[in-house]
């Protein structure tokens, strides 16, 4: 077999098996989900689904390294070519975070967080290491906006990158945790946190010196 015809059947596989998981965990739940449920969704035997991944913890992490890679390409896109205001162009990073999230898996992110929690030293640490890589870019766009003099040079862009994550993952906790809370009404109260956190909450010219 060509070596690309192999490369494109494992990575057809991949995509099956992760499609399967993925639906598994959100309808049944991580716990509830088994190899041998997730092999036979995939249509696959037991064994060939662990010559490709060798727990539901890796499962559950290849998920999730998918979905921030997704995220960090569109995010690099805005980088590129970042919106001159500072709210904006935060706002537009924080954005592409919330596209990550859709209404039909709201279980399988709670599921995420349970498994994180409940393994802080494996796949907590892993999934942590990913979310990492999200601070970094709004690192890198702090960055830019401070070499523009759009932000105060004083800032510590890598821990204001990490205020705006957290903003981020609160709501997404909310939203994974509550089932009255539309992705609608999360991303209007990401995007007025991240407008109440760069233009601050001291009044006026008091504020405007602190000012992100």
């Amino acid at each position: 077999m060509p070596v690309g015809r192999r490369e494109r059947q494992k990575l057809e596989r991949e995509n099956r098996i992760l499609a399967a998981a993925r639906r598994l965990f959100d309808r049944r739940g991580y716990l509830d989900t088994s190899m041998e449920d997730v092999a036979r969704r995939a249509g696959l035997a037991v064994g060939t689904l662990y010559n490709y991944f060798s727990s539901k913890d890796q499962l559950l992490l290849a998920i999730s390294r998918v979905d921030t890679e997704h995220l960090l390409r569109i995010g690099e896109r805005i980088l590129a070519n970042p919106p001159d205001d500072p709210v904006e162009a935060i706002a537009a990073l924080t954005e592409v975070m919330v596209q990550g999230i859709t209404a039909g898996e709201r279980r399988l992110w709670r599921e995420l967080f349970v498994a994180s929690i409940a393994a802080p030293d494996t796949l907590g640490a892993r999934l942590f290491a990913l979310d990492m890589r999200l601070i970094a870019q709004l690192t890198s766009m702090l960055d830019l906006l401070k070499a523009r003099g759009s932000i105060d040079a004083s800032v510590d862009t890598s821990r204001a990158a990490g205020l705006f994550y957290g903003i981020c993952l609160t709501w997404t906790i909310a939203f994974a945790t509550r089932d009255d809370l539309t992705i609608e009404t999360m991303r209007a109260e990401i995007a007025e946190s991240v407008r109440i956190t760069i233009h601050g909450i001291l009044p006026g010219s008091t504020a405007k010196k602190r000012v992100l």
